[in-house]
Parts: C-alpha cells; structure tokens; sequence
C-alpha cells in the first residue's frame, strides 16, 4: 500500500453535533484499517455515464467473484459517484436531512460542496467525511457514503476547505475519489492559480493503477459550442463558456453532465 495510507487513526463526533472533534497531529490522511478475506477475481472493466440528480456518473463492468464485503466491486452491480451543492450543512439537522433525501438514491459517494463546517474529520459512524476552513464557515467539502463505500474506504485526505480526496478498496483496481469547491468568478487570480495547482498536486499524487473520479462544484458555464474540445466535453450546455469551465476544459476532464442531453 502507498506509503501515505499508513497511517491510521480515526475520528467521529456525536450524532446531531454541527461542529468537528479535535484532530490528532496528523492533520493529513487518514486511513481507515480493512477487515474481510481477500479473493482472487477476474474482471474485465468498461466505464459508462448515467445522468442523477444529483449528477452522477457509474462505474459498471462484468466479474467473476464469491464475494468479498469490504470491496466496491466494478461488477454487474453499479458503482455510483454523483455530486451536489447543498449550499450549506451548518444547521441542526442539515446533514440527518440530507441523509433521508440520499436515501431515494442508488449511490455509493456523493461528494458534497459547500459544506461550511469547521476543521476537517469524519461522523462517529462513518458516513460522512469533511475538509473545511479553521474558524469560519465557508467553503467546504464532503463525501457522503453509502454502507458498502464506508466499508471500502481505505483512508482519506483533507487538503483544504476545496480539496478532498478518498481512497477505496476495489476489484481490480482501487478507486480513487477527489471531491473539489472551485473558486467563484469572484475569486482573485491567486485563489485560483492555488485551487488548480493544489489540485494538479492531488491528481499526482494518486497511484496510477487507481480508478481516478473527479468530482465536484467547478463554477462553471461550458455553453454548447464544443468545437476543439470534443474530448474534454458533450455539446448540451447552455450559454456561452466563461474563463472558470476554460480553465477546467484545459485539464482535458469529461464534463458527463452534458456527454448526455437532459430532458425535462
């Protein structure tokens, strides 16, 4: 295993609790320690896209297992990853609301922006995992698991309060989720130049033999024309592109949303 998910603690806070328990010094990664038999499978993986609401995109392929519980499987079961700006979890009860309304969901993660919660950890059950400011609350951002996810997660790692990313166990490759907040319109230069380098920084950072998932709020308008980007982006947005979905279709990402025309 990579050398940087060795490390292993845990964190949590009592149910119904807005606000994050004390970290240890290890303000990093964390790693969450597996249990279960390992088992030898054969797999042959394709990738494919489904539209949600909240968007998300499937991971599916044929397999050849007796199972093994602590593993998200790319079988003929789906994996689903979407993602959602609740616009703000700092409220009682937000996140238990958040919670039943998952529940009409098929998922598995959802990465969650705008969180506004303080520090960076994760609920005593598990669900829930958070990368915030210090002291105020803005930004931040999450990933909400669904049983087999928690059961998978290998560890996870906080960069900021726009940065988040999971690592989970899989057949035949690990899965790796970064979940991000983009800057607004808004932001100065160096906010962004720091949000893409952190990010660039991230991406490097995850072992190549990953399943890499990017995820997340970019504050972006693509619009429709996809002429020179075609391999970066469908041609079902709205409006004309603006400088943050440039930026974005620089780093050559599908933008799945509009891979497929939404109907009303």
């Amino acid at each position: 295993m990579n050398e940087r998910y060795r490390r292993l603690y845990r964190l949590g806070r009592r149910p119904g609790e807005q606000g994050p328990r004390p970290l240890s010094r290890n303000q990093d990664r964390v790693e969450k320690l597996a249990t279960g038999t390992n088992i030898h499978a054969t797999t042959s993986t394709t990738i494919t896209t489904t539209l949600k609401t909240p968007i998300a995109s499937t991971l599916s392929s044929k397999m050849s297992t007796k199972g093994d519980p602590h593993r998200l499987k790319l079988t003929k079961n789906t994996i689903t990853v979407g993602t959602w700006n609740v616009r703000t979890l700092w409220a009682a009860g937000q996140l238990e609301l958040l919670r039943n309304e998952m529940k009409q969901y098929k998922y598995d993660v959802v990465g969650i922006s705008e969180v506004r919660w303080t520090g960076k950890g994760q609920t005593s059950i598990g669900d829930f995992i958070w990368s915030g400011e210090n002291n105020i609350h803005t930004k931040g951002v999450g990933l909400l698991l669904s049983t087999r996810a928690r059961q998978s997660l290998l560890g996870y790692n906080p960069v900021n309060s726009r940065i988040i990313t999971a690592r989970f166990r899989g057949k035949p490759f690990n899965v790796t989720i970064i979940n991000v907040y983009a800057p607004t319109s808004d932001a100065t230069d160096d906010d962004i130049e720091a949000f893409y380098g952190d990010l660039e920084r991230s991406m490097r950072e995850v072992p190549k033999k990953d399943i890499l998932v990017i995820t997340g709020d970019w504050n972006a308008k693509v619009g429709n024309d996809n002429r020179g980007w075609e391999s970066a982006m469908g041609k079902y947005g709205y409006g004309s592109r603006n400088e943050r979905a440039k930026a974005k279709s620089k780093m050559d990402m599908g933008i799945t949303r509009w891979y497929t025309q939404e109907h009303d």
